[in-house]
């Protein structure tokens, strides 16, 4: 087996995504886009997905003149997914750690929002958390390995 400190970006996050899921495989096929790094990369299909159902919700909340809290949603719930993105062009390590923490935040302050419509009675936003809470268990073991790459490249450098 090939060692997460060997394998691509993509490779490597796809590994802690099947790793930390008990070897469920969630990779398939992103929608269409011009980067290679987004295809077959797990927590960008995730995160994706989650987008459009936070999409979903955020129209319906708009439909019941629910305007400040679906504005709110949508902002932070599709966040997660732009700023995991981003962290694949990251211009090093320690810029893509940051960005998917930035990410992980994000993904807290759409749980609150979630939390808030549920308990408001909106079914969707059950679905919608349900879909969170692997996305918050990824984002937070791929951070955590990632120290650790960092932590390891720092001590090997003299840094």
């Amino acid at each position: 087996m090939t060692e997460l400190k060997d394998m691509d970006l993509k490779e490597w996050q796809n590994a802690i995504l099947e790793d930390e899921l008990l070897g469920s495989s969630i990779v398939a096929d992103a929608p269409a886009s011009y980067n290679a790094r987004y295809k077959d990369n797990a927590i960008v299909t995730m995160t994706f997905r989650f987008a459009l159902s936070i999409w979903d919700l955020a129209e319906e909340l708009q439909e019941k003149k629910k305007f400040v809290v679906s504005n709110q949603l949508f902002r932070s719930g599709t966040a997660i997914g732009t700023l995991v993105r981003e962290a694949q062009n990251g211009e090093s390590l320690r810029d893509f750690i940051h960005k998917m923490k930035i990410a992980l935040k994000e993904a807290d302050e759409t749980e609150y929002w979630l939390l808030l419509c549920i308990e408001r009675n909106l079914a969707a936003a059950k679905s919608c958390l349900d879909n969170l809470v692997p996305i918050v268990r990824v984002l937070n073991k791929i951070i955590s390995t990632s120290n650790a790459k960092l932590q390891t490249t720092i001590k090997k450098s003299g840094k």
